[in-house]
């Protein structure tokens, strides 16, 4: 009898540690909630799925979901400064990067591969110099700063300040031990 009742104690134990990876701000497969909208982790993977063949490095879920976070502010910011890129032409841009890298593209491009893209088209204008890349720096900065965002944990923890500039620092949740120095010895 203490047996199954220490097999269900571990059992629940696990059970609640899955819940606790896969929820975010208590709405179940949400990647992030971001100023109240739900980045979910279904939209994180297709958005991977669609740029992953465009790059030659590989990308994790938190390296996608960072710009899927950001994407929304920065064309914000860019607009304040008359500066933006369609649908349209980011379905064009996403059509040339898969062109460029002998890939079919889908059908239909997801939402956040659609962001991500005029993202990118903006950043590249930015980068044109037409633009004082101070100011719109300050905005930005100013403006993600002011996010609220709240990742689940399987991605790591939102930081804005990230000296990398991906916004999103990995974490090791607690009940995950370190791993031991090889030079210690087991004691007997």
């Amino acid at each position: 009898m203490a047996r199954k009742s220490r097999l269900l104690g571990i059992a629940a134990s696990l059970t609640a540690a899955g819940l606790a990876l896969t929820a975010c701000a208590g709405q179940p497969g949400a990647a992030a909630v971001v100023d109240g909208e739900r980045i979910s982790e279904n939209e994180v993977a297709r958005t991977l799925e669609t740029w992953q063949p465009l790059l030659q490095n590989p990308l994790t879920p938190a390296a996608m979901l960072a710009p899927m976070i950001q994407a929304p502010v920065l064309l914000d910011v860019a607009a304040d400064h008359g500066i933006g890129a369609s649908v349209e032409d980011a379905e064009q841009y996403l059509d040339d990067r898969a062109e460029q890298a002998q890939v079919s593209p889908p059908e239909e491009y997801p939402d956040g591969a659609i962001e991500v893209a005029r993202m990118q088209i903006v950043v590249e204008v930015l980068n044109g110099g037409t633009v004082d890349p101070q100011q719109i720096s300050a905005d930005l900065t100013e403006r993600i700063s002011g996010l609220d965002v709240e990742l689940s944990p399987r991605y790591g923890e939102w930081d804005p300040a990230a000296e990398d500039g991906s916004f999103i620092s990995p974490t090791t949740p607690e009940w995950i031990l370190a791993p031991a120095d090889e030079t210690e010895q087991p004691v007997g």
